[in-house]
């Protein structure tokens, strides 16, 4: 057996690259890659959109701890070859496209936001911009009824036109008011809609302005 160039074969795994790869990653399942965060599936190493040559693509590499992955790394780091460079930064979501990244843009913010120039007025987000009209609260009246406070018309008794014309057009239409022989009820139904429309006629609808001065007890 010594003879051998190789080595020993009781010891092949350890001189046997391929023999070693082949064993380690025999009887590994998606499912247990899957549940340990591991690859289930032929991933790139290059950017989306990238259409030259893939190596684990094109050769169909699926585990990356074998030697196909240690000679890529070793021919990326060689200075006599021209190979790209890792874009594992990249494909993680890392900002990471210059040798010296120097971060985000920094934009000027002077003047951006107004400001008193004292310390007590606060800027977003720490502080609440002030709105030019009053929040709507039981202290502060809303614009609409502002505006009706003048109107000679507040105060006065509003009627409802809506129900007077409807209860008009149905008292001038004897389609279902008349009576008739098989229904006894149809006196019963006639007055209470000649009632219903009495009520309507001479009912009235409360303005907004009416409504908020009652709860607001002005």
């Amino acid at each position: 057996m010594s003879g051998l160039i190789a080595g020993e074969p009781s010891k092949q795994w350890e001189w046997h690259e391929s023999y070693r790869d082949l064993f380690k990653n025999m009887y590994r399942t998606s499912y247990a890659d899957m549940s340990h965060g591991r690859e289930t599936y032929v991933k790139s190493d290059y950017p989306a959109g990238y259409g030259g040559h893939i190596p684990s693509m094109r050769f169909d590499v699926l585990h990356r701890n074998t030697q196909f992955d240690r000679n890529i790394s070793l021919s990326r780091t060689d200075p006599s070859r021209d190979a790209f460079p890792s874009f594992n930064a990249n494909l993680t979501g890392i900002p990471n496209y210059t040798a010296h990244p120097c971060g985000a843009k920094k934009n000027p913010t002077k003047g951006v936001v107004p400001h008193s120039g004292h310390t007590t007025q606060l800027k977003p987000p720490w502080g609440v911009m002030p709105s030019r009209r009053d929040p709507l609260n039981y202290r502060a009246q809303p614009p609409s009824m502002k505006r009706s406070i003048s109107s000679p018309v507040i105060g006065a008794p509003r009627v409802n036109a809506a129900a007077m014309s409807a209860g008009s057009i149905l008292a001038s239409d004897p389609s279902y008011l008349e009576a008739s022989v098989e229904s006894p009820g149809a006196e019963r139904l006639k007055r209470s809609v000649k009632m219903a429309n009495e009520h309507a006629q001479f009912g009235q609808m409360p303005h907004e302005s009416e409504i908020l001065a009652e709860q607001l007890n002005m």
